[in-house]
C-alpha cells in the first residue's frame, strides 16, 4: 500500500471546518504530519484514538495528583492532545476510512477530557493550593474560602459542562437539531455573533478553556481560574436554559 504524502493529507482535509474554536484551529496544521508520522509507524486511526484515551488519563492523573508542577504539565499536555486528537480523523480523511465506532471511541475520548479535567483541577488544586483565590477575597475584605471550595467548583463545572452536552443529545434525538449546531446561517446581531464565538471558546478546551488554564497554572493562579470558570459556567447554564425553552418550548410535534 502506498501510503499518501503530507501534501495529499492536507488535500484530502482542506474542507474540514473548525467552527472557529481557537486551539483546534491552531492545532490543526500539525494534523498532517502526525498523521503522516502515524502511518509510518503502521497505526491506523482507530489506534490513534485509543492512544489520544492513554493521553488524556495521563492528564487527568497529573491534573489531579501531580501537585503544582502537575497542573501544569497537565493543561500543558492539552495541547497535544488536542494535536493528536485531531490527527486520527486526518489520517481517516486521507485514507478514505469510514470508521463509526472509531468516531464514538474520539467522542467519547473528548468528553473524558470535557467531564473530568475541570474536577481533576480542583482536586490538584484542593491538594496543593496557590493561594490566589484566597488572595482575592482578602483583597475584597472577605475571609478566604476552605481549600475544598475550589473542588467543589471544579466539580460544578464539570456536572454543568456534561449535563449541557447531554441535553443537547437528547434535544438532538427528540427535535432533530441542537443548540450546539453551528450557525452557518450568518444570521442575528453581529455582537451577538461575536457574543457566542467567545462563549463557545471560553466553554471548550478546544477553543481557550485549556489556554486559560494552563497560563493560570503557570502564573500560580490555578485556583482563581477555576473560581472565575464556576461563575462563568453558572451563568452559561442560565442562558443555556433560557434558551432551549425559548426555542423548543412550543415544539410539541415528534419526529
Amino acid at each position: 500500500m502506498i501510503l499518501p504524502t503530507v501534501a495529499e493529507i492536507r488535500r484530502a482535509n482542506a474542507a474540514v471546518d473548525d467552527n472557529g474554536y481557537l486551539l483546534l484551529t491552531a492545532t490543526r496544521p500539525v494534523g498532517p504530519y502526525l498523521a503522516w508520522l502515524w502511518m509510518r509507524l503502521g497505526m491506523t486511526p482507530r489506534q490513534v484514538n485509543y492512544m489520544s484515551i492513554v493521553l488524556a488519563a495521563v492528564i487527568l492523573w497529573l491534573a489531579a495528583a501531580g501537585g503544582a508542577a502537575g497542573l501544569v504539565w497537565a493543561t500543558g499536555l492539552c495541547f497535544a492532545w488536542q494535536a493528536v486528537d485531531v490527527s486520527d480523523g486526518t489520517m481517516a480523511r486521507a485514507l478514505r476510512i469510514r470508521d463509526n465506532f472509531g468516531g464514538f471511541v474520539d467522542y467519547s475520548c473528548g468528553m473524558l477530557i470535557v467531564a473530568f479535567l475541570p474536577l481533576c483541577l480542583g482536586i490538584g488544586a484542593c491538594l496543593a493550593p496557590d493561594g490566589s483565590l484566597g488572595g482575592a477575597f482578602r483583597a475584597f475584605g472577605l475571609a478566604p474560602p476552605p481549600p475544598v471550595a475550589v473542588l467543589a467548583m471544579g466539580a460544578g463545572i464539570a456536572v454543568i459542562s456534561l449535563y449541557m452536552r447531554l441535553i443537547n443529545r437528547v434535544l438532538q434525538i427528540r427535535f432533530g437539531d441542537s443548540l450546539s449546531e453551528p450557525d452557518k446561517t450568518g444570521g442575528g446581531a453581529g455582537a451577538m455573533r461575536l457574543a457566542r464565538e467567545v462563549l463557545k471558546n471560553l466553554e471548550t478546551i478546544g477553543g481557550v478553556q485549556a489556554i486559560a488554564f494552563f497560563a493560570s497554572a503557570v502564573a500560580g493562579m490555578i485556583e482563581l481560574a477555576i473560581a472565575l470558570y464556576f461563575v462563568l459556567y453558572c451563568l452559561i447554564f442560565v442562558a443555556f436554559a433560557a434558551s432551549v425553552y425559548r426555542n423548543y418550548g412550543n415544539r410539541r410535534a415528534y419526529l
